[in-house]
């Protein structure tokens, strides 16, 4: 039963997802073209495939395991067009037509060898586990690399570019989508590595490691098949489904949690600042609601307990990140984050100590404060440094002692 089931439910998934992707548009977009004949092409590779459809093709044709030949060709023409699509969607036109024709050459070239090399081959004998059946017959193990040479071709473009397209589109429902493309991309190399591994091995006479190879494979193909299913139509479900607003709650909750230690540092320091007082780290994780109110208060509790250090920070701190920042060979706005957190590491350091700057620093740097999103952004990636950044650590670990010693001997003077 688990056989039928990893056999027949994604080819059935694979067929639904081609009819729900047909092309509607007058005229359709080249690239949804592309994305529709891949899937297309992967449901006929699939159904071809299937033992029933496999033993009556090659009955009706006379000819023994031609299914297998089709069905692995058909799986490297979607793999073209899926290239194509991508193709489309990361790269200007001129850029991408090259590169689709380029790897159509390959595809022919490809097919035309595999084609003679299973000519050569001696299957004369129908086999649906054909890997088993004929895995030291002459020819079989080149006709195999060589399929899985082009399928890992298409499946190293396919992982890079989805997730590339993934975190440049604005969509939500496009970006998840994309990101389980590549999902199923990344277990399909799975896939090519697993069966190219059972064809060396087998010829080689090797044992291999995998108690039931056949099993690893069908559940290899049916979990990339329907990861691709998914990804490749939930844009176009997705927003129906909610997708959107999901993705928003889960972007406010994290932004919630990557701002939680230094919020919580500035609260604790000067309670003042906070609506509500701060819970602990395991009960702020269990709050899920009004999530966007919640932050909107953390970023401006945030900006109220900096402008609450502001006699305390130090324009030395400032002079010192910078040129740490500078030796790392930071960029500019690495090095305002760093030296923002730093300022207030030390900054907290010192209103502890009841140790007042002498020589005050200039407004805190930071983004547009009209742009929300753009300095939540930023206070996470600041969060992130005060909580985490070796340079920050090394900051308060040079000049904090370079202050208090400073003051140390001022006093006297003042005295």
């Amino acid at each position: 039963m688990t056989r039928e089931l990893l056999s027949y439910v994604p080819t059935l998934l694979m067929w639904a997802a081609a009819a729900y992707k047909f092309p509607r548009g007058t005229p359709p977009e080249r690239g949804a073209r592309f994305l529709w004949l891949t899937l297309l092409g992967l449901a006929l590779a699939l159904t071809v495939l299937l033992p029933p459809v496999y033993l009556l093709l090659d009955r009706l044709a006379g000819i023994p395991n031609l299914a297998r030949f089709l069905g692995n060709g058909l799986v490297l023409v979607a793999g073209w067009t899926a290239q194509a699509y991508l193709f489309h969607l990361n790269y200007p036109d001129e850029r991408a037509a090259p590169a689709i024709r380029r790897n159509g050459y390959l595809l022919l070239a490809t097919l035309l060898e595999t084609g003679i090399l299973f000519s050569l081959a001696q299957v004369d004998e129908d086999a649906l586990d054909f890997q088993n059946r004929f895995a030291t017959a002459p020819f079989i193990m080149e006709y195999r690399l060589l399929y899985l040479a082009y399928l890992g071709l298409t499946l190293g473009y396919v992982v890079p570019l989805s997730w590339r397209y993934a975190a440049l589109s604005p969509r939500p429902a496009l970006q998840l989508g994309l990101r389980l493309v590549a999902a199923g991309g990344a277990v399909g190399c799975g896939y090519v590595i697993h069966e190219a591994l059972l064809v060396l091995t087998r010829r080689l006479g090797i044992p291999y490691p995998v108690p039931d190879p056949a099993l690893l494979t069908e559940l290899l193909i049916a979990v990339s098949a329907t990861l691709l299913v998914v990804g490749s139509t939930l844009p176009s479900w997705g927003p129906r489904a909610g997708i959107p607003a999901l993705y928003q709650w889960a972007e406010r909750y994290l932004a919630c949690r990557r701002l939680y230690p230094l919020w919580r540092a500035l609260c604790a320091a000067n309670p003042g600042i906070a609506l509500e007082p701060p819970r602990s780290a395991w009960r702020d994780r269990l709050v899920v609601r009004d999530l966007g109110f919640r932050l909107y208060r953390r970023v401006v509790e945030i900006h109220d307990g900096g402008l609450e250090l502001r006699p305390y920070m130090d324009q030395r701190v400032v002079e010192y990140a910078r040129v740490l920042c500078q030796k790392q060979g930071l960029d500019a706005e690495t090095t305002t984050i760093v030296v923002y957190a730093a300022g207030l590491a030390c900054a907290l350091r010192a209103q502890a100590e009841g140790r007042l700057a002498e020589r005050p620093s200039g407004p805190a740097p930071g983004p547009d404060r009209t742009d929300l999103a753009a300095e939540i952004a930023f206070l996470a990636r600041v969060a992130h440094c005060y909580e985490h950044s070796p340079l920050v650590r090394t900051v308060v670990a040079r000049v904090e002692p370079e202050l208090v010693d400073a003051q140390a001997h001022a006093a006297p003077r003042a005295g």
